[in-house]
């Protein structure tokens, strides 16, 4: 009867002594560390214009610089309307040259010959209107010759000025008005050309940034369309690292905040590191109290933490460790 009036003690006592050790050591080893993952920023690389895939230099894993050339497509397309403008830009400037130099000799010698022919008709039909007319008033030809005589002048005369204002355009060629409409027609065509150049410029795909080729999604061969990604590159010493805390723990987390980790991958410790962003998480992230009495959801915060200085061989993937009494102070 001793033994089992006393059998209860031995698991309350249990029960406080490990309420003391989660009391005075923060309720749980998972709340003194936390493990942030590395990642970094990519960028996927897509064509800009819809075409075949017809080389590739780089492979998964390939180191490119800013601006290399890392694959090539072909477009029928483009190559043909490459020759429509040029071949328009070509007439509209042949229009041009000709508009400038005006008519050749040869055109205003002809224009002069037919002035100089209207000239010698107008005369010629004067000298007759004024002789009938002189007969006409002394009654010796009727009012109907007079009339006939005086349509023919002023026929002659009318075909003379015609002619005059031919042979006069010929001389000082196209007018300015003239000029600047083919002029603008040149830099229209130009322009055109312009564009369908930029757009066969872009059948060289170029890495937009320094850094790795992560990911290879389409192979030679392969018909692409607009937008479509054809690499993913890692850029260059772009590394950082991300982890998510309670609100309840970010007291004393802010941007700039220094941290201290280690890097179990390349067993390196005391690495520093610098909040640079801090981002709260959606509502599905929020941290759910078991005692609904008197307490209150918490939100969960992203944390991303760039190092102070370059670490070499630093991967995406990797984990570093963050010791939680070091960091909220």
């Amino acid at each position: 009867m001793n033994k089992s009036k006393y059998f209860w003690i031995a698991p309350v006592a249990v029960v406080a002594l490990s309420f003391l050790y989660f009391a005075f050591t923060g309720f749980g080893k998972e709340e003194q560390f936390i493990t942030g993952i590395v990642e970094a920023e990519e960028v996927d690389i897509a064509a800009k214009i819809p075409g075949r895939l017809s080389r590739v230099f780089v492979e998964e894993g390939s180191f490119v610089n800013e601006g290399d050339i890392i694959a090539e497509m072909e477009s029928k397309e483009i190559d043909a309307k490459a020759g429509q403008a040029s071949s328009a830009v070509r007439a509209a400037k042949a229009k041009l040259g000709l508009v400038k130099k005006g008519a050749r000799q040869e055109e205003i010698d002809a224009y002069e010959q037919l002035y100089f022919q209207a000239k010698a008709q107008y005369e010629f039909a004067e000298k007759s209107w004024d002789r009938i007319n002189k007969l006409h008033s002394e009654g010796v030809v009727s009012s109907q010759v007079k009339d006939e005589t005086e349509f023919k002048y002023n026929a002659s005369k009318a075909q003379m000025e015609a002619a005059k204002a031919k042979f006069t355009i010929a001389q000082k060629g196209a007018r300015a008005e003239e000029i600047d409409a083919v002029e603008g027609m040149v830099g229209q065509a130009e322009n055109a050309y312009n564009e369908v150049m930029a757009y066969k410029e872009e059948l060289f795909i170029k890495a937009p940034v320094t850094g790795e080729i992560t990911a290879k999604i389409a192979d030679k061969g392969e018909v692409i369309a607009a937008g479509y990604p054809i690499f993913s590159v890692k850029e260059n010493r772009s590394e950082y690292v991300s982890f998510y805390l309670r609100e309840d723990l970010m007291k004393d987390v802010t941007v700039g905040t220094p941290f201290t980790g280690s890097i179990p991958a390349l067993g390196l410790e005391e690495v520093k590191f610098k909040v640079s962003f801090i981002a709260p998480m959606a509502d599905f992230a929020s941290w759910r109290p078991t005692n609904q009495k008197g307490e209150f959801d918490l939100k969960s915060f992203e944390v991303k933490l760039k190092p102070e200085e370059y670490i070499e061989n630093l991967r995406p993937g990797m984990t570093v460790n963050f010791n939680l009494k070091t960091i909220v102070r």
